[in-house]
């Protein structure tokens, strides 16, 4: 099984069936199959740092070591282990995987108390299913997400990301380690808790506080305002780029709409201001789908 225009899947374990807040598959019991689709070139890029003592960082306590992954076509390995997250511990695998159509990540999470619903036997069938087949249009897969985007406000779309985001940029590169181009990442809530009136500003700013790529990150303009029954909050801020220490300009908006938001961040160099106001007029062309249409 595929997600909508996805070029990464598997066979899910019994009981688990396709996600409607991202690419991969659920159980009511709440284990979750995440799929995360990369260029071919990403490979090379991330596959050394999925190790025990990388990811011991993230709170993932691997057990033993990687072991090989059989790909049709292609290669890859996994890794197993533990992680706590919201008071639960979970079992926790990730594979990392490439084949033909590019490189892709599985993330599995069983809560303890899933462990019979989704056995570990059925997670380690399911993996050895992995496989890659021709990716859809960037048009189908912008199709497929949860919101519309109205405006583009020139920004060349990239690709989703685990059939929820979208990567938007400026520059010819589709993959751009050191971050020479404007990037503009569009991503809803995967989670249906909503955000507490009065909060916005304070899970905001926390938020952009989450942002590896930017040291030294200072907020220096916030903006409160309404769209229907939704709150828009965007903030701006400045600081250094976490690799090379150039100067860098940051803008997040997050619509606030019932159970959920959208955020939308835009990095870039800090001299490109017209690169950040683009990117809010992204940002204000938002709308979310509901029952098929979009509002």
């Amino acid at each position: 099984m595929f997600p909508p225009a996805g070029s990464l899947g598997l066979v899910p374990p019994p009981g688990m069936t396709p996600s409607e807040k991202f690419a991969g598959f659920e159980h009511r019991s709440g284990a979750s199959i995440i799929l995360v689709e990369m260029p071919p070139e990403a490979w090379a890029q991330i596959n050394g740092r999925f190790t025990p003592e990388a990811l011991a960082a993230t709170g993932f306590r691997v057990k033993g070591g990687s072991e090989a992954l059989p790909v049709a076509g292609g290669e890859g390995f996994v890794l197993r282990g533990t992680q706590g997250a919201n008071g639960l511990t979970y079992a926790k695998w990730v594979a990392v995987v490439r084949g033909g159509a590019g490189t892709g990540l599985v993330t599995v999470q069983v809560p303890e108390s899933a462990a019979e619903q989704v056995p570990e036997a059925a997670v380690e069938a399911a993996l050895r299913t992995v496989a890659f087949r021709a990716p859809g249009s960037v048009a189908d897969q912008i199709a497929a997400l949860p919101y519309t985007v109205g405006d583009m406000a020139g920004f060349r779309p990239v690709r989703t990301l685990m059939g929820n985001a979208l990567l938007l940029t400026d520059g010819p590169k589709d993959v751009d380690p050191e971050g020479s181009q404007t990037m503009v990442i569009v991503a809803p809530s995967l989670g249906r808790a909503a955000v507490g009136a009065g909060q916005e500003s304070a899970f905001a700013r926390k938020a952009l506080g989450t942002l590896r790529e930017v040291k030294d990150l200072t907020v220096t303009d916030e903006e409160r305002s309404t769209r229907g029954d939704a709150v828009v909050l965007r903030l701006r801020g400045s600081g250094a780029d976490a690799r090379s220490g150039r100067p860098v300009a940051v803008t997040q908006t997050i619509l606030f709409e019932g159970p959920g938001y959208v955020r939308v961040l835009g990095l870039t160099s800090a001299d490109r201001s017209d690169a950040l106001a683009r990117a809010e007029r992204v940002a204000a062309s938002i709308a979310t789908r509901r029952n098929g249409d979009a509002r």
